[in-house]
């Protein structure tokens, strides 16, 4: 039962996290059904370089993993700029342009797997147990053998409820998905927050992966 705990939450929280991404995308007035892709490719960035790293730091250093998580949410970020450039600047549709981001992801990350012959390195990053909590019957098994990205993701979960409920930023936000004339009136660039939304939505899914 510990065991199906443990795995189950190292595999549902990268989702928790792309769905906030959603989430902020939604608020905004931008469907992004585009999040697979976005996730796709932060998954193929984040080890790539992670790859690339361990050859200079070695396979037993963490500097590889956490570079990785840097570099895949700005691979997920750079990648949304696709996505808002069709949905937002040019108008296209958001679920054709969501499935054409999805489609181009998983042929391009196939490509380039293939192409760079998929190096493997080192172990899978070191897991730790948080003490008390752990100790909790049955629920403690949540808190035994936690990745450190797990913990990372719980603070970008309140950290992104604190911006999107209580901060300008985020009542534009949810503004310009409900009344985007009403925020345009008031001299907010719509567009801009648009962008904004979708560039997180595709930081948070890159993360994700």
């Amino acid at each position: 039962m510990e065991r199906i705990l443990i795995d189950g939450l190292s595999f549902a929280i990268p989702l928790f996290v792309m769905a906030i991404g959603g989430i902020y995308s939604e608020k905004s007035g931008v469907t992004n059904l585009a999040l697979e892709g976005l996730q796709g490719m932060g998954a193929f960035i984040g080890a790539f370089v992670a790859v690339l790293a361990a050859g200079y730091f070695g396979s037993n250093s963490q500097v590889p993993y956490y570079l990785a998580i840097v570099c895949a949410m700005a691979g997920g970020m750079l990648y949304s700029l696709l996505y808002g450039l069709l949905c937002i600047r040019l108008k296209a549709n958001q679920i054709i342009g969501g499935v054409v981001i999805n489609i181009l992801a998983m042929s391009l990350t196939a490509f380039f797997t293939k192409l760079l012959n998929r190096l493997v390195f080192g172990a899978a990053s070191e897991k730790f147990v948080l003490p008390l909590l752990s100790g909790i019957p049955v629920i403690g098994a949540a808190f035994k053998d936690v990745y450190p990205f797990e913990i990372l993701i719980l603070l970008i979960a309140v950290v992104a409820w604190y911006v999107l409920y209580k901060t300008r930023y985020g009542m534009n936000l949810r503004a310009c998905g409900d009344n985007p004339h009403a925020v345009d009136a008031a001299g907010e660039n719509v567009t801009r927050i648009r962008l904004i939304a979708v560039l997180v939505s595709g930081a948070l899914s890159g993360l994700a992966g």
